[in-house]
Parts: structure tokens; C-alpha cells; sequence
């Protein structure tokens, strides 16, 4: 059985496997891609929609007590969409 996470965005529930961990690293939100870095984290579907869901909600301010400025959400959203390119594929 693979551990469960829940995704900030949609709220629903998936493998920890198939959902992106952000960090609050120093103030700034950070693509965990290990999945390993010490402290709190939050998790994300490799969606798009996820990430618009999340930024709406203001759902990474409260999981990761950090605010999310412009540069950070453009670099999160191009994570994903070539996350999404690649499963595509």
C-alpha cells in the first residue's frame, strides 16, 4: 500500500507517488522533487487546474504559513505544465 496524500487544490486524495510536494523553504515555496526535505509540505496534482484551485484558495499560505508572490506561481505552473507534457508523451 503506497501512502496517501491529499492535494491542496482539489482536496482529493491520491498517491504520494503521483502528487508534487512544495516546500516552505526561508519564505520561499520550493518544488520539493526528492520528496525528502526535512519540515512541512504541501501537496499538488501535476494539474494545472490543481494549481489555479490552490492559488485561489490562498491553500499554500495556510499549509505552508508562507506567502506565494507572482514569480513563484509562474515557476510552480511551468513545473507543471511540463509535468503534464511529459505524461502526455
Amino acid at each position: 500500500m503506497y501512502p496517501v496524500r491529499t492535494c491542496v487544490g482539489c482536496r482529493q486524495r491520491g498517491d504520494r507517488a503521483d502528487l508534487i510536494r512544495i516546500i516552505n523553504s526561508q519564505g520561499f515555496l520550493k518544488i520539493d522533487t526528492q520528496k525528502s526535505h526535512p519540515g512541512r509540505g504541501s501537496w499538488l496534482h501535476s494539474s494545472s487546474k490543481c494549481l489555479g484551485i490552490a492559488v485561489e484558495r490562498s491553500a499554500f499560505g495556510r499549509a505552508l504559513k508562507a506567502k506565494m508572490d507572482h514569480e513563484q506561481i509562474e515557476e510552480l505552473a511551468n513545473f507543471i505544465e511540463q509535468a503534464e507534457k511529459m505524461l502526455k508523451n
